[in-house]
C-alpha cells in the first residue's frame, strides 16, 4: 500500500532512482535536496505529480525546519523517511599520513549528524503514521567486524557511527512502533561508487524500494543488504 516518503540526498544516483522507484509505485514523494531544482531532479517532478522536489540541507537546521513545515503542509503523516544524503571525503585511497584530518569532521557531521537533525526533526509526522519506518542508507565499509583494509578512512568511521546511531534509535523508538533499520544499497554506479561498480542507481533503488516497503519490527536495529537479507558484508 503507497504512502508518503521523503528521501534525502534526492538530487541523483540513488536518492533520485528511490525517490523515482517509490513514485512509479503510487506513493507521495518528497524529494529532499540542497538543490531542488537541478534539472535530472525538476525533470523527474515533471514526469511524476506525486513527486515533489523539497529543498532540505542535512547541514542547516532552519533548512531543516522549513522543510518540515512544507512537508506538514502536504500530509498529516510521514510514513518513511530515507536518510539517504552523504559525502565521501578524498579519493578513499589515502593513508594514514595523507589524510586531511577535517575531512573525518565533515564526513561524520554530514553522515551522521545529518541523519539525527533530519530524523529528530520530522520525529513528530512519522509519530503520526500507523507503521513508521526509518532507514539509514549504511554502506559496507562501516562494518567494523569485516574491516581487512584502510580504504576511505573518513566514510569509513562516519558509516559506522551512522550504525551505532541506528543501533540506538532503534532501541530508542521501538516501544512506540517505529521501525529504524541501515540498508548498504551495494556498490552503485554513482559519483560516489565509481564507473567499476557493479550495480546502476535503478537496479540497486528498486531492490531497497522493496525492502523498504516490506519492512516490519523484525528488521529494527539491523544492517541489511538492499535486498532485506543479513550477510557476511553487512555485519556491525
Amino acid at each position: 500500500m503507497a504512502g508518503t516518503v521523503l528521501i534525502t540526498g534526492a538530487s541523483r544516483g540513488i536518492g533520485l532512482a528511490l525517490c523515482i522507484a517509490f513514485a512509479r509505485d503510487g506513493w507521495t514523494v518528497f524529494a529532499g535536496a540542497r538543490h531542488p531544482k537541478t534539472p535530472l531532479l525538476w525533470n523527474a517532478s515533471q514526469e511524476f505529480p506525486n513527486l515533489h522536489p523539497l529543498a532540505l540541507d542535512v547541514l542547516d537546521e532552519i533548512s531543516v525546519i522549513e522543510a518540515v513545515e512544507l512537508v506538514a503542509k502536504q500530509t498529516a503523516a510521514l510514513d518513511v523517511l530515507v536518510n539517504n544524503a552523504a559525502i565521501f571525503p578524498g579519493e578513499g585511497n589515502e593513508r594514514l599520513e595523507e589524510l586531511d584530518l577535517a575531512w573525518f569532521g565533515e564526513a561524520v557531521e554530514t553522515n551522521v549528524a545529518g541523519v539525527a537533525r533530519v530524523t529528530r526533526a520530522f520525529l513528530p509526522l512519522l509519530r503520526e503514521s500507523q507503521a513508521a519506518r526509518i532507514v539509514n542508507i549504511s554502506s559496507g565499509a562501516g562494518s567494523i567486524s569485516t574491516k581487512e583494509d584502510y580504504a576511505y578512512y573518513p566514510y569509513s568511521v562516519s558509516k559506522a557511527g551512522l550504525n551505532m546511531l541506528t543501533r540506538a534509535m532503534a532501541a530508542e523508538f521501538r516501544p512506540e512502533g517505529i521501525v529504524v533499520t541501515a540498508l548498504s544499497p551495494g556498490w552503485v554506479r554513482t559519483e560516489m561508487g565509481g564507473p567499476n561498480a557493479t550495480l546502476t542507481p535503478e537496479e540497486s533503488a528498486r531492490s531497497l524500494h522493496a525492502t523498504i516497503t516490506r519492512l516490519t519490527m523484525d528488521a529494527a536495529g539491523r544492517f541489511l543488504g538492499r535486498d532485506g537479507l543479513p550477510s557476511v558484508d553487512y555485519q556491525w
